[in-house]
């Protein structure tokens, strides 16, 4: 579960840029999306003991090039705290979400 301030623009933000399916939307209450068979991630709405806490988590996601991937950040608004960089066998970078949560991307490094 992530604590949103703005539930519709992190709704927004995990489904176009993440390309997360989404389960289910019950805005203003909660949204859920699928990670996996039987895995999900529940967005929900900040109150007084729901608060944001960006650094108390950080999610990671797999994508196909981490290269094209940031360099598209820009253009959707998408903050990069740390562009690419190779690491073992994989090459990230970390986004922030729009409550400054930050998400690993990352793909296999090519030879």
């Amino acid at each position: 579960m992530l604590v949103c301030s703005d539930l519709a623009r992190s709704r927004d933000f995990y489904c176009s840029v993440i390309g997360l399916k989404q389960l289910k939307d019950a805005t203003p209450h909660w949204v859920e999306f699928e990670l996996s068979r039987g895995v999900t991630l529940g967005l929900h709405p900040s109150s007084e003991l729901l608060a944001v806490r960006p650094g108390s988590l950080q999610l990671g996601f797999s994508v196909e090039s981490v290269d094209r991937f940031i360099a598209d950040c820009p253009m959707l608004g998408v903050p990069v705290l740390q562009y690419p960089y190779d690491e073992g066998p994989m090459r990230v970078a970390v986004i922030a979400d729009p409550d400054g949560y930050p998400i690993q991307i990352g793909s296999p490094r090519r030879p």
